[in-house]
């Protein structure tokens, strides 16, 4: 056997084992290089690169309780002083009012003007805020508001009117909660609008060329017992895609959770 021609194989494997490992260790290193330059990116920039447009929201709130509140008993005679209207009252927590005279609108898609009708006309109407029109079911869907903010997607919390086809308001649905409070002692710091932002982004929710063109805190349902419930303060946020279509999504503002409503059944999934 030739040792000198044995080493010089064994010289020449081993370097180039070496060369591969050293090429092996320089991919790895650069590989989390890349990961640390891309964690280090901020949420704008990464908006920016997928050319997602957005402003934060006008909100100043840090803090937050909880609010509390019942499901309301309808009662006939509270009703008395809605006049040109008839009344069912279904599980007496369920209101559906019919006009005996349709009313007329001069614009059905003005929410200030579906709005003053809703204050006018509705029971205890100025405790909703509209929140969107659907032209086609020829309907208009309202949520009932705690400190000004609504409820979203609550089957206990909901208004809808509805008209004709010669656009004329002849009937509204109706529930909702009494005796709201924010009494809890203990407030809770609120997720700034950008975190949810951040959220939505981490999940893939949020796509390439799209425009988030509201932000508002409102509530959801926390615990939902026989007849009281409790509200957590939540973070909706309206997309509009590239196609001029909307879409909302929703956050724990308390906790950062992706808030899922299934409004078919109006009860909601929280990843």
């Amino acid at each position: 056997m030739d040792w000198n021609k044995t080493k010089t194989i064994f010289i020449i494997v081993f370097s180039i084992l070496n060369v591969f490992l050293y090429s092996l260790y320089l991919t790895r290193y650069n590989e989390a290089q890349e990961v640390e330059v891309l964690g280090e990116t901020t949420i704008e920039e990464r908006l920016q690169a997928d050319n997602i447009r957005y402003e934060s929201a006008p909100e100043n709130t840090l803090k937050e309780s909880y609010v509390s509140g019942n499901i309301r008993v309808y009662s006939p005679e509270k009703l008395k002083t809605l006049d040109n209207q008839t009344f069912e009252i279904f599980d007496r927590t369920e209101l559906v009012a019919t006009f005996k005279k349709p009313v007329v609108l001069a614009s059905l898609e003005d929410p200030a003007t579906l709005k003053d009708f809703v204050n006018t006309h509705v029971f205890e109407g100025s405790s909703y805020d509209l929140y969107e029109v659907d032209a086609e079911a020829k309907k208009a869907v309202f949520f009932q508001t705690i400190n000004n903010r609504q409820i979203f997607f609550n089957q206990n919390a909901l208004l809808t009117i509805y008209w004709n086809e010669d656009n004329e308001i002849y009937r509204y649905e109706q529930t909702a909660f009494e005796e709201l409070e924010d009494d809890f002692e203990q407030t809770e710091n609120l997720l700034p609008d950008e975190k949810a932002v951040e959220v939505l982004y981490t999940r893939n929710l949020l796509k390439p060329n799209s425009t988030i063109t509201n932000i508002s805190l409102g509530y959801s349902t926390l615990v939902q017992l026989t007849e009281t419930q409790v509200f957590a303060p939540t973070w909706r946020v309206r997309v509009e895609l590239q196609d001029g279509s909307k879409e909302d999504y929703f956050v724990n503002a308390v906790e950062g959770k992706i808030i899922e409503f299934n409004k078919e059944s109006e009860k909601k999934e929280v990843e």
